[in-house]
């Protein structure tokens, strides 16, 4: 009597196209799984970083971390992401890790691979060190720390001051957004004056950030600070 060893070519055809099919139902569901935890890892490093903020207040005379070491205003040009620039200069939350507060460099990176700037880039040799990715030596994170200045033509820091911190019109940590970056497909992460982490999903917030996401200008500051507006009343 004959005994089959093996499967035929139809059945193996059966089986791929099985296979196939399940790794198409089950491809979707575990990249939503996947970005709902780079979401609440990223939420988790806001939260992370608002105590970091408000140590760091309670050992600086309730002094917020500042703009910088050298500079007393923000610049049209100048970002909010800057941790440190290449003549070691400190600056936002740079001054945070400067003062030991927080020590795992990763904290000031969201997990999403759609922001700009990672932590892998400025880990070699040792965080933070410049990346060779990008033109301007210095460490930048993918957070925007305090980002709410006066007016367009002072670009003094609204807040200085722990005290002065109001949970109705304070922005303290956004993820990044001055640069197109998407991480959460829409949504983004924000800490208010509170210290309370919010995620906000607004449409016209994903139609600003995608039409004005190239370069930094005085003009590209007005629709940032319309997108800030909008992160504050859709929270």
């Amino acid at each position: 009597m004959h005994r089959r060893t093996g499967f035929t070519l139809i059945e193996l055809l059966v089986v791929i196209a099985i296979i196939a099919l399940l790794m198409g139902i089950l491809m979707p569901a575990l990249n939503r799984a996947k970005m709902l935890a780079q979401k609440i890892s990223c939420a988790s490093n806001i939260r992370q970083m608002g105590t970091g903020v408000n140590l760091y207040a309670e050992d600086y005379d309730g002094l917020l971390p500042p703009m910088n070491e050298v500079r007393p205003l923000q610049t049209a040009g100048h970002y909010t992401r800057w941790f440190r620039s290449g003549d070691d200069t400190w600056w936002n939350m740079g001054f945070v890790w400067k003062a030991e507060i927080l020590k795992d460099g990763r904290i000031f990176y969201c997990p999403s691979p759609e922001v700009r700037f990672k932590y892998k880039n400025y880990s070699q040799p040792k965080f933070p060190s410049s990346s060779p990715l990008v033109e301007n030596p210095g460490t930048r994170i993918s957070y925007m720390y305090n980002p709410v200045c006066v007016s367009l033509e002072n670009r003094d820091r609204k807040f200085k001051r722990l005290s002065q911190l109001k949970a109705t019109e304070t922005l303290l940590l956004v993820d990044s957004v001055l640069d197109g970056s998407m991480p959460h497909r829409g949504g983004w992460n924000i800490m208010i004056g509170d210290f309370s982490a919010h995620q906000v999903n607004d449409p016209q917030i994903l139609e600003l950030v995608e039409e004005y996401s190239g370069s930094i200008g005085e003009t590209d500051f007005e629709h940032f600070d319309q997108i800030l507006d909008l992160m504050l009343k859709a929270h």
